[in-house]
């Protein structure tokens, strides 16, 4: 007999009980009251690394303030008299490892580690950490040696933070910490997640990633911040990142795995799974997933570039952030997304519709001339075509187009199969949709071209015209056309698993188990993505609702029309709202799909205590060695 969620949450969340009441002498936060505890040298609130106790990290206050835990399980602390005096931090900060800083800058310096570039040194202890501040710990890797000691590249091994505010928020279980960056501090709830956004699909993919595994890759800081090029892909600690690995693309085509497991039915553990038990399941996962979006949101809005450079540098950070929008439909968050520079982040800037309205790829970081000189000079670069009529780089189908093709595939199917973030995303989606579909069934685009390959004299035989175009020939690289059709070598099972289940009926919304459900409503009078206008007379319908051909479409009704009018070909459904966010025939806008929100109430912080428990019980386990690794 199958436990409820209810009964499941009770009893995981009486084991946490247990489990905190042998470790609440020890470097943590008690429960009633809130309060920092102590070991033998006084209070302090310890981050246990997953790669264990010599890399753990540990915070040291001169009194034991007031404490608690956000639903990510990562603590804050209440200020007393408008400081919290943090004392020391282990491991300690000395010979250029092991940095410390307080709401660190996107625009540098960096202070984890001077193997890094802009490195400045870390801030002294003891300090007086003033509300509003996020104390950041870096626990260096192969502190005596080379970053690629272990050939993983990275200069870090774990990160932590801890927030100092001013009160606590109303309930901590059900609170996202705020970015860890600047010192813009939002705190989001858990509560307005749109789980109903997150399908239950029936895959037996091979490679589907465990729900330890889901946990490990997404419970810890990723530190991932800086606009730097070469540090950015230096710097995330290995405890943080799928298999350990930081380059970005790395790191976006791992986590392209379970972002489709999230999509997936019969997760719990436990099989056949109910609604509630999956849910329960993802939940945790989601919100360390939503967690690392509303980070990569603060590094935005300090206006840092996530693009990077190019060549797969930065690549997957607005997947990232258009996926936490779009779980919280925040509308701050969602304006913040719609306005997003297309130069700062690797999938605006690479993806967009050429001059024969085909979508191309290449990235806008080099001049007319130093396109052409890649030709000549067989150089890596992937600068786009300046003309606009194949893909960039000197070989368009190799190098860093080869390494970013399969997470762009897999992350554009995620787009497809969950219409709400299609319809949240910025600037390009139909570009990456269609990016996606013709390198898996073309490959590299290199034909038609009018222009005229090297050879020769710049400028007479082969390059700019002086009139804005190219010297018109026979094509750069026409042997190209067609080549590494669906290839990439970020290939992940999971991902080739979900394209061949799912490529197909997600075009029309009707593959089984998918959730094609909206987060806004026409004519409830509330601006909610992707709506620009809206309002509860039949009025504002024009305008204001997403077109009827569009996922989650709505359609005009004039008043005391009915309901029936509701629907949309590509939602696969119909359940229209009148104005009043009622079925019925009250006129104003229906919605081709029920925009059913997130579970509030008894049944979200039921769920807030569930994910919290879960988090607990499973890494105690694993690092009691009780249970076996991911």
């Amino acid at each position: 007999m199958k436990l409820n969620l209810l009964t499941v949450a009770l009893a995981a969340s009486a084991a946490v009980v247990f489990l905190d009441a042998q470790a609440r002498a020890d470097c943590g936060c008690s429960g009633i009251p809130s309060t920092i505890t102590s070991d033998s040298s006084g209070p302090c609130l310890r981050y246990e690394a997953p790669s264990g106790p010599s890399n753990d990290i540990t915070f040291r206050f001169d009194e034991a303030y007031a404490c608690g835990q956000y639903a990510t399980g990562e603590y804050f602390v209440v200020s007393e008299d408008g400081v919290a005096r943090v004392t020391t931090i282990t491991p300690e900060a000395a010979g250029g490892r092991h940095g410390v800083d307080v709401n660190p800058s996107p625009d540098g310096p960096q202070r984890w580690d001077d193997r890094l570039d802009d490195y400045a040194p870390p801030i002294t202890l003891p300090y007086a950490v003033p509300p509003g501040s996020s104390v950041v710990k870096y626990v260096s890797d192969n502190p005596s040696g080379d970053c690629d000691g272990g050939g993983e590249k990275s200069c870090g091994r774990f990160a932590a933070v801890v927030t100092v505010i001013d009160a606590p928020p109303a309930d901590p279980s059900t609170s996202f910490r705020p970015p860890f960056v600047g010192t813009n501090k939002p705190v989001l709830s858990t509560s307005k997640l749109q789980t109903q956004l997150l399908s239950r699909l029936q895959a037996a993919c091979a490679d589907t990633p465990s729900l330890e595994t889901a946990l490990a890759w997404t419970r810890h800081l990723r530190l991932d911040y800086t606009s730097d090029s070469v540090t950015c892909d230096l710097m995330p600690p290995e405890d943080a990142l799928p298999d350990g690995r930081p380059w970005s693309t790395d790191i976006w085509a791992r986590d392209t795995d379970v972002y489709a497991w999230l999509h997936l039915a019969d997760v719990c553990g436990a099989p056949p799974c109910t609604p509630e038990e999956d849910l329960a399941a993802k939940f945790p996962v989601l919100v360390g997933y939503v967690q690392h979006g509303i980070d990569i949101w603060g590094v935005d809005k300090m206006g840092a570039s996530l693009f990077r450079g190019g060549g797969g540098n930065g690549g997957g950070k607005l997947f990232a952030y258009g996926f936490a929008a779009t779980m919280l439909a925040d509308p701050a968050m969602l304006a913040d997304l719609s306005a997003v520079d297309a130069d700062r982040f690797f999938e605006t800037a690479s993806y967009y519709a050429g001059k024969n309205g085909i979508a191309l790829w290449g990235q806008p970081v080099g001049t007319e001339e130093e396109y052409w000189n890649d030709f000549s000079d067989r150089s890596t670069r992937t600068i786009r075509d300046p003309y606009g009529y194949i893909d960039g780089g000197f070989e368009p189908g190799g190098w860093y187009q080869d390494n970013t093709a399969k997470p762009t595939k897999y992350s554009a199917l995620l787009m497809r199969l969950m219409p709400a973030l299609a319809a949240a995303w910025p600037i390009n989606k139909d570009a990456i949709l269609s990016y996606a579909d013709r390198w898996v069934n073309h490959g590299a685009l290199t034909q038609p071209d009018p222009c005229a390959p090297v050879g020769g004299r710049y400028g007479s035989d082969y390059g700019p015209d002086g009139s804005g175009d190219c010297v018109s020939g026979s094509g750069r690289v026409p042997e190209l056309d067609g080549s590494n059709k669906d290839g990439g070598n970020r290939e992940r099972e999971m991902g080739e698993c979900m394209w061949n289940s799912f490529r197909g009926c997600s075009e029309t919304c009707s593959c089984p188990g998918q959730s094609c459900e909206a987060t806004s409503r026409c004519g409830n009078g509330e601006i909610e993505a992707p709506e620009e206008c809206d309002g509860d007379g039949s009025g504002s319908c024009p305008t204001g609702c997403v077109p009827p051909d569009q996922p989650n479409g709505c359609t005009c009704v004039a008043a005391g029309a009915g309901s029936g009018a509701g629907s949309s070909a590509s939602s696969g459904g119909s359940n229209p709202w009148n104005g009043d966010g009622e079925e019925g025939d009250g006129g104003g806008c229906a919605c081709g799909v029920a925009g059913r929100t997130a579970p509030t109430g008894a049944l979200a912080a039921l769920m807030a205590v569930w994910a919290a428990a879960l988090h607990r019980v499973i890494r105690r386990r694993r690092m009691t060695g009780s249970e076996p690794p991911g």
